[in-house]
C-alpha cells in the first residue's frame, strides 16, 4: 500500500489534537504560574493547533465546528469499542 493511498480519518486527529492542546495548555499555566516557559509546551500547543488547522481547512467539508469534536470523541471511542 502507498503512503498517498492512506486515508486518514479526521476525528482521530480532531481527538489527537484535542488532547495534546489540553495537555499543553495545562503544562503552558504551570509553567506560567512557576515563572517560566516550557519550549516543549508551546511547541505542542502548535503542533495540536496546526492539526485542528489542517483538519479544518483541507479534510473535513465545511469546515469544523465546535460540536464537531464531542462528536469526533464518540466516534473514535465507538470505533475502539466495536
Amino acid at each position: 500500500m502507498h503512503v498517498s493511498s492512506m486515508q486518514i480519518d479526521p476525528d482521530i486527529l480532531i481527538v489527537i489534537a484535542t488532547l495534546v492542546g489540553i495537555l499543553s495548555l495545562s503544562s503552558l499555566v504551570a509553567g506560567w504560574v512557576e515563572g517560566r516557559l516550557s519550549r516543549r509546551a508551546v511547541l505542542s500547543m502548535v503542533i495540536a493547533l496546526g492539526l485542528l488547522a489542517w483538519v479544518h481547512l483541507a479534510l473535513r467539508e465545511g469546515g469544523l465546528s465546535f460540536r464537531a469534536i464531542p462528536d469526533a470523541f464518540i466516534h473514535v471511542a465507538a470505533m475502539v469499542l466495536g
